[in-house]
């Protein structure tokens, strides 16, 4: 597991925790629902969080809270977003609410699916996959998207929490490249 991603997990990890200590988990995942529409509306804010050499440590400490204390943030997220930006680790932002929101489903029973196939499914073919891969744990709820990426040629990719189930065309021909590019 790489460093950032380590980094990535213990700050939702950390966050989550004390959320839940707090009895302030529903208030924490308001206030991140409005951080990551910062992220995606304001490019401003975005640049800031990913550019962590934009103006001197006191300057950004300062901008942030301000932001925050703006965007009428609860104590815990403002306090969570200073830790972030005196470590320097604003530019995980995204991936540390990416995280806090799969580990939060996880702790509530909700499993995150994904499946990508190569054109639209039809409704029998969603409520088998559904069938096939919906049994994730007992007690819990399965919440799957579906998309749609050509390039797969055929077939399917479910990821489901942190698993890849690659049942591809592309795969199934890159695998036989390298068998022949071995042989």
């Amino acid at each position: 597991m790489s460093r950032s991603l380590q980094t990535v997990r213990r700050y939702a990890k950390a966050l989550l925790d004390v959320a839940g200590q707090a009895g302030a988990a529903d208030a924490v995942r308001a206030d991140l629902a409005q951080v990551r529409r910062w992220l995606g509306e304001a490019p401003a804010f975005h640049v800031f969080a990913a550019c962590g050499r934009l103006g001197g440590r006191d300057a950004r400490r300062q901008a942030l809270l301000d932001l925050a204390r703006a965007g009428g943030l609860g104590r815990i997220t403002v306090e969570f977003l200073a830790c972030i930006e005196a470590a320097q680790d604003m530019g995980l932002l995204e991936a540390i609410l990416d995280e806090v929101e799969r580990l939060g489903g996880e702790r509530e029973g909700r499993v995150r699916a994904e499946i990508v196939s190569a054109r639209p499914l039809t409704e029998g073919q969603k409520a088998e996959l559904a069938r096939r891969f919906g049994g994730a744990g007992e007690g819990r709820k399965m919440e799957i998207s579906y998309k749609e990426d050509p390039a797969i040629l055929g077939g399917f990719v479910a990821r489901i929490g942190e698993q890849v189930h690659d049942y591809s065309v592309s795969s199934r021909l890159a695998r036989l490249r390298r068998r022949f590019a071995e042989a």
